[in-house]
């Protein structure tokens, strides 16, 4: 297994993280999009449980990690950019039964592949950043999400988003905090520093997940933890 994070996360949490893969990619871009979300993996890839996509101006020293590694991937058809419509591309979220994103926003090789899901149009336009899917259960540090999954009927947590650290703003989203196994949940950072870090470990543990914090410190908005098989 391998995984692949914003290379400015802490250095505590590529170490602690580099015990439970094969290699840990430090992802980065340059000149591409925003600084605070440029190494940010989430912007450049989406993934589910049978799809790896990316754009197709990835940086190529990723796309040569995935082609050595043997990880299977697509391209998808627009590349990132750096207004808000360009950047959310990739940044969506797809469970069993759903497809969440700001309807429209998603590059077309995405929304093709969830056609046949339920689609939840949520007001924000970085699904993946606010979001994280435990099965067809969601976590989110987004008011006006919670209001649409309540609407919609799906069980979600909230996760309130200040102490959250990213790079250029006040804080970052909780999904941005986040990669998963199966059975793991990966936290980049210590949940239990947050308030709601109890709650929200106990909520995991109901949906039968470990927990993994990966460093000491407050939770980091680094576009989350992708782990990828070959």
């Amino acid at each position: 297994m391998y995984a692949i994070i914003d290379h400015r996360a802490p250095l505590t949490v590529k170490k602690n993280l580099a015990k439970y893969v094969n290699n840990v990619f430090e992802f980065s871009s340059e000149g591409i999009t925003y600084n605070s979300i440029s190494g940010h993996p989430d912007i450049f890839m989406f993934q589910d449980k049978n799809n790896l996509i990316i754009a197709p101006n990835t940086p190529k020293n990723l796309i040569n990690f995935l082609n050595e590694k043997s990880i299977a991937f697509t391209l998808g058809e627009k590349p990132v950019g750096i207004n808000l419509d360009n950047s959310v591309l990739y940044n969506c979220l797809a469970t069993d039964k759903y497809f969440f994103c700001k309807q429209g926003k998603p590059d077309s090789s995405i929304q093709k592949k969830h056609s046949n899901k339920t689609l939840i149009n949520i007001p924000q336009s970085y699904a993946r950043c606010s979001m994280f899917s435990v099965e067809n259960n969601i976590i989110t540090s987004d008011k006006g999400i919670v209001k649409t999954l309540k609407k919609n009927n799906i069980t979600n947590f909230y996760f309130e988003p200040s102490e959250i650290k990213i790079k250029d703003h006040k804080n970052g989203f909780i999904g941005g905090t986040m990669g998963a196994t199966e059975n793991t949940i990966f936290f980049l950072g210590n949940l239990l520093k947050h308030k709601d870090g109890q709650a929200l470990s106990k909520f995991l543990s109901i949906n039968n997940k470990e927990i993994i914090c990966l460093g000491n410190d407050y939770l980091y908005d680094g576009g989350g933890i992708f782990l990828l098989n070959t």
